[in-house]
């Protein structure tokens, strides 16, 4: 791996000059402060989750997240039935947001 120098990390710093901050804090970090939060409110409504996966796909303004989420909760449940228990998870925080895409599953044995 090369050493990090100026010149090195000039064409990076071209393509972020003119950015919203926001926009450049999302490029490097590993996740959002909003993906943190509902990934803490799904892992505690979820406790059998055995993945979780939080994506703010709005850019990192919080507006549109696309969940996944796989769990034994979901076992015998319809999709339907199982998007409405993450809706119901996330009733509060949905009202800040433009959109959401979720994906559920059951884990497989």
């Amino acid at each position: 791996m090369a050493a990090w120098s100026p010149a090195a990390a000039a064409p990076l710093l071209r393509r972020i000059r003119g950015l919203p901050l926001h926009c450049v804090h999302r490029m490097f970090a590993f996740q959002t402060e909003g993906e943190l939060r509902v990934t803490q409110i799904l892992k505690e409504k979820f406790p059998r989750a055995t993945a979780i996966k939080v994506t703010d796909i709005s850019g990192g303004c919080g507006a549109m997240y696309e969940i996944k989420i796989e769990s034994e909760e979901f076992k015998e449940k319809r999709t339907v039935q199982q998007h409405q228990m993450v809706n119901q998870a996330l009733k509060e925080e949905i009202k800040g947001m433009h959109g959401l895409r979720i994906f559920t599953s059951v884990p497989k044995h």
